[in-house]
């Protein structure tokens, strides 16, 4: 090597060495400025406390909750997240305000002017009875398999598949063949049907991965995601993933605008998510027509049907195999859900489920609430604030990132007598247990709460009610005493065997 390309060598190393230093001072020089410092572990530079963190985010901020109280800051890379873990502290972020300058993702933007009709849309009563019927008529193909002396099902692969079903049929008016794919497998011999399934197989994979990716987009720093050869092809097979959702959603929601536009005025809308949303503020709007309401953009349906998607195929999957974890680990609650059934629908067990029953199920509305608070599915949730704000008498900045702790207050003794038991009996008007404001947040809060919601709870209701009405479930050698689950950017459940036996 020439002394030349020694003396080359020299200056690159010290011109690394410089850059380096000139990253570190600016890190601290931005972290020791920082507006309203608050308590927190002390961030590394490039990554901040990301190597504490790891896998498991809700678990090391229900962690230092302990040692920084209700209020603190992590980082993330050069980001700044404060943590809060108080009803009083998010009184401000979850209040009903559809001028709130708090939002969970910025890239979401149909909830500016048309969310409170698209929220509306998906809890009119013409919308869930055609839903509950779906539900009812997808449950009832599935039963041959379950009526036999007894049958070994693992419900968390089960319910997926169903909740792909029902979800994509929802959205689409189109048939789904996931189950089919559990039951029988992927091959099929019609090319076209099988074509369907695997498709079907995909979207449910595309819509998990999808999950895994808020977590990383929020959690990884841009110059991992962008520079380090991991992280980067990481993000790229998640940006593809979420390019497949947008294409496969856009391409379902320009053929059937195209086959309502083509419609004989007179011809009937269907009663799915779909055309919903396609005639919402158009002539053709069952509810009315309204020309000072602009009807939603391609792209809009788009975000909302993703996020339906999301909350009616993984998310109200995994609450569904919580609430039936702990019914079969109470089995006094199940038998007074039983008396509730009885009395509802009486002693006909091929009796349908309307929509108008739903509505007297009490108790079991309080079985849905206690699970969702004992088993929180979303123990974070992140918000962004688009301008200033104060919180807990701290002045923030615009574009201040929050995490809210819905699992600790969830679980917090000053508001919950005895918080880790499951009692629904604490939701029923005739106990007169009063339940503070924001101290039960399963969907969030403020205008920008789950929009699939009332689709999530009608399908989770209903599909109980099926179930217990007609079998016993007992988990397969009692293997669940700990729940099997992981964290993506929800509690997932990831195995839970049951033996399902017909009652009669």
């Amino acid at each position: 090597m020439s002394f030349a390309s020694i003396v080359s060598m020299v200056d690159l190393i010290t011109i690394i060495k410089a850059l380096i230093f000139l990253y570190v001072l600016k890190y601290y020089y931005k972290y020791f400025t920082r507006k309203s410092p608050l308590p927190g572990p002390f961030p590394l530079p490039l990554i901040g406390n990301l190597h504490q963190i790891r896998l498991n985010p809700a678990q090391y901020a229900k962690e230092h909750r302990k040692k920084y109280g209700d209020m603190y800051e992590i980082w993330v890379g050069s980001n700044r997240f404060v943590v809060l873990s108080h009803p009083s502290l998010i009184h401000q972020i979850y209040a009903p305000n559809t001028k709130t300058i708090f939002f969970p993702r910025s890239e979401i933007k149909y909830f500016n002017g048309n969310g409170k009709f698209v929220v509306q849309s998906l809890m009119t009563p013409r919308f869930l009875k055609s839903f509950i019927q779906l539900a009812q008529s997808l449950f009832n193909e599935n039963e041959s398999y379950w009526d036999k002396k007894e049958y070994q099902i693992d419900f968390a692969k089960w319910i997926k598949c169903f909740t792909t079903d029902i979800t994509l049929q929802t959205i689409t008016c189109k048939p789904s063949y996931c189950l089919n794919t559990y039951l029988f497998g992927e091959n099929h011999d019609d090319p076209v049907r099988s074509e369907e399934i695997k498709r079907s197989v995909h979207f449910t994979k595309a819509v998990q991965t999808f999950l895994t990716n808020v977590l990383f987009q929020i959690f990884i720093p841009e110059v991992l995601k962008n520079y380090f050869p991991g992280f980067y092809h990481l993000n790229k097979k998640y940006k593809k993933n979420g390019d497949w959702l947008t294409e496969t959603m856009l391409d379902v929601i320009i053929k059937r605008r195209k086959e309502i536009d083509n419609m004989q005025s007179d011809e009937m809308i269907g009663s799915n998510l779909l055309d919903i949303l396609l005639t919402l503020h158009t002539s053709r709007d069952p509810s009315g027509y309204d020309e000072s309401e602009p009807p939603l953009t391609d792209q809009e349906i788009c975000a909302i049907i993703t996020e339906v998607s999301i909350a009616g195929i993984d998310t109200t999957g995994n609450t569904f195999c919580f609430a039936v974890w702990l019914l079969v680990k109470h089995p006094k609650v199940i038998a007074r859900f039983r008396e509730e059934i009885s009395e509802i629908l009486g002693e006909d067990i091929s009796r349908q489920i309307t929509y108008e029953d739903l509505e007297k199920f009490t108790y079991l509305d309080a079985i849905m609430k206690e699970s969702t608070r004992v088993i929180t599915l979303t123990p974070i949730s992140p918000r962004n604030s688009t301008q200033e704000s104060i919180i807990g008498g701290k002045h923030l900045e615009a574009n201040t990132k929050f995490l809210i702790l819905h699992e600790l207050i969830h679980k917090s003794p000053e508001f919950w007598e005895n918080p880790d038991d499951f009692i629904p009996e604490r939701f029923l008007k005739e106990t007169n247990n009063e339940i503070a404001k924001n101290t039960f947040i399963p969907f969030g809060g403020s205008t920008r709460m789950c929009p699939g919601r009332y689709m999530a709870m009608a399908e989770l209701k209903t599909l109980l009610i099926l179930l217990f009405k007609k079998y016993d479930v007992e988990l397969v050698d009692n293997v669940s005493k700990e729940l099997k689950i992981q964290f993506t950017s929800v509690y997932e459940c990831t195995e839970m065997k049951v033996l399902v036996r017909p009652k009669y």
